[in-house]
């Protein structure tokens, strides 16, 4: 232990000499809180003005295109072939159909689809799902392909979404999901056929990709005034409040339907929303009961209100 000396008269001068120099703990600690709390109000209003102009630049919308211009390149290369695809398919639609003619009877092809075997009925069916596939494809890498007034026409929505129910017939018996359509419609709409089914296509196949086996999907379609009321209705993976507007964005997928494992491009609703505001001049909304059902998930309604005719009609 060191030994204490009294001050020397030297170190008393020099403490005062310097008294007004030196601060307290105190005062030392007072400065330390008061700049924490400048550095934290900075920060808030930082924080701020960039949610400010986050917000302004997705208003916007301009944020799909800066998204998709870096990606279009891959994008475009890899799906280089949908155009040999698609001839492809038709070979084999043409060649199926022929097959299927020749060999039954029938009105149509639907009576004579159920007297055809089941290896006849399934390259039907996937022939069929194929080519719908393929026209997302086709619209992801060219949007204005919609807004060709050329292509326009005035078509039954009904009957294009009994269309679907058909091809998927056979995807829900394999998965054992109940479905059920429910309504009718007898209104028209004037609209580009092909992009105008990529709503019932995408709806339908997502709602047969995340149910669970044995769940149940219910196919709502009604008039309401002029204009269509469809939903599609299923359980399926809980989607997150901070997930309302992503879902909807190129690519995106939520996590929770990312933990299924389920194959997904995570562009089907983002091209489908497209189509409604941009074609249709409406919205694709949705909504979910928070409570889960034990092994079935949480019951999603994805809606959309069909207008007569389109926005550039």
């Amino acid at each position: 232990m060191r030994e204490w000396h009294p001050p020397t008269p030297a170190h008393k001068n020099n403490l005062q000499r310097y008294k007004k120099l030196t601060i307290s703990r105190e005062q030392y600690e007072n400065a330390i809180n008061s700049l924490n709390r400048d550095s934290d109000a900075a920060e808030k209003e930082i924080q701020s003005q960039k949610k400010d102009v986050l917000m302004a630049y997705v208003k916007t919308e301009q944020f799909k295109h800066d998204f998709l211009a870096p990606l279009r390149p891959t994008i475009v290369e890899g799906l280089a072939c949908v155009h040999d695809y698609r001839q492809i398919n038709a070979q084999i639609a043409q060649n199926i159909n022929v097959i299927i003619q020749k060999k039954y009877q029938g009105a149509d092809m639907d009576e004579m689809l159920e007297s055809a075997s089941e290896e006849e009925k399934t390259i039907y069916k996937a022939s069929k799902l194929l080519e719908e596939k393929l026209n997302v494809a086709k619209l992801l890498l060219n949007p204005t392909l919609m807004n060709r007034k050329d292509d326009f026409r005035r078509f039954h929505f009904h009957k294009m979404v009994m269309k679907y129910i058909k091809i998927y017939s056979a995807l829900f018996k394999n998965k054992g999901i109940v479905h059920d359509m429910i309504g009718t419609s007898h209104n028209e709409v004037v609209a580009h056929p092909i992009a105008v089914a990529v709503i019932p296509h995408t709806l339908i196949d997502n709602a047969l990709k995340y149910s669970p086996k044995n769940g149940r999907i219910d196919i709502l379609i009604q008039d309401i005034d002029d204009s269509i009321d469809f939903s599609v209705s299923s359980f399926g993976p809980r989607i997150l409040p901070e997930e309302t507007d992503k879902i909807f964005q190129p690519f995106y997928r939520g996590e929770a339907a990312k933990k299924q494992e389920e194959e997904g491009s995570g562009y089907g609703l983002y091209i489908s929303q497209m189509v409604a505001t941009q074609h249709l001049d409406t919205r694709i909304t949705f909504e979910q009961d928070p409570g889960q059902k034990p092994r079935f998930g949480h019951w999603t309604v994805f809606r959309v209100r069909i207008p007569p005719a389109a926005r550039n009609a």
